[in-house]
């Protein structure tokens, strides 16, 4: 079964993952650090899903997330870091100058 789905409606669903999504979050010196969630209080132990740098403005994204949001949500991979930025901005009000994963 095809369904065709909205540019609209697309962003919608895509945004709707982003702001949905699970995660640990700490602020820590310089940086935004988004972990993936776990049970442990140690942040040490957990992984960075995304980290902004307010030195450099430099936003690092775990490279399997933005291959797996990417693989998902867009026909065309190496368009998930863009919307990703775009995201990150809105949500945490920084300016991104660029992307690293």
């Amino acid at each position: 079964m095809k369904v065709i789905i909205t540019e609209n409606k697309l962003r919608d669903i895509q945004l709707n993952y982003l702001n949905t999504m699970r995660y640990d979050y700490t602020e820590f010196d310089n940086f935004k650090i988004l972990y993936y969630p776990n049970n442990r209080d140690d942040y040490e132990l957990s992984e960075v899903m995304m980290e902004y740098d307010f030195e450099d403005f430099r936003l690092f994204i775990d490279s399997n997330f933005v291959k797996d949001f990417g693989l998902t949500y867009f026909p065309n991979a190496d368009d998930a870091q863009p919307f990703i930025r775009d995201w990150f901005e809105d949500k945490f009000g920084v300016k991104v100058k660029y992307i690293e994963s």
